[in-house]
């Protein structure tokens, strides 16, 4: 009867710790990091997200360009084909750029920040905001 008990205790322990343990690093799993937030986030070169609060509905795009530079990419407006989208932030794929001796992180949430332009080169779209993907 002992022995049963001892080997029923050590199975509920082991399953107390793994349970633990996955509770413990789901939240983690495309969350935002505590100490550096944008840490799985690309930037384009001259952007910040304070210069990209500056931007509003109505701007013409020369002074865009001019606060916050030249976008990392630009493509077809997600709801609109006659909208273009400059993408100023992209994933930084933390998972892909590990390098043997590196700090191991998993993938974190990455700050998006788009803007769409209609046909007159006017913003007509803004978005910024946490991707957890």
């Amino acid at each position: 009867m002992k022995l049963a008990l001892k080997i029923l205790s050590a199975f509920g322990l082991v399953g107390t710790l793994i349970i633990t343990y996955f509770l413990g690093t789901a939240p983690l799993i495309e969350g935002k990091h505590l100490i550096k937030p944008y840490i799985d986030t690309h930037f384009a070169d001259n952007y910040s997200p304070e210069k990209f609060d500056q931007i509003e509905l109505g701007m013409r795009k020369s002074e865009v360009i001019k606060l916050i530079g030249e976008p990392l990419y630009n493509g077809v407006g997600y709801f609109d084909s006659l909208v273009t989208n400059y993408h100023y932030t992209g994933d930084g794929k933390l998972l892909s750029k590990r390098e043997p001796g590196e700090q191991k992180y998993d993938d974190f949430a990455w700050y998006r920040s788009t803007i769409g332009f209609d046909a007159t080169e006017t913003v007509v779209y803004l978005d910024k905001g946490w991707s957890h993907d």
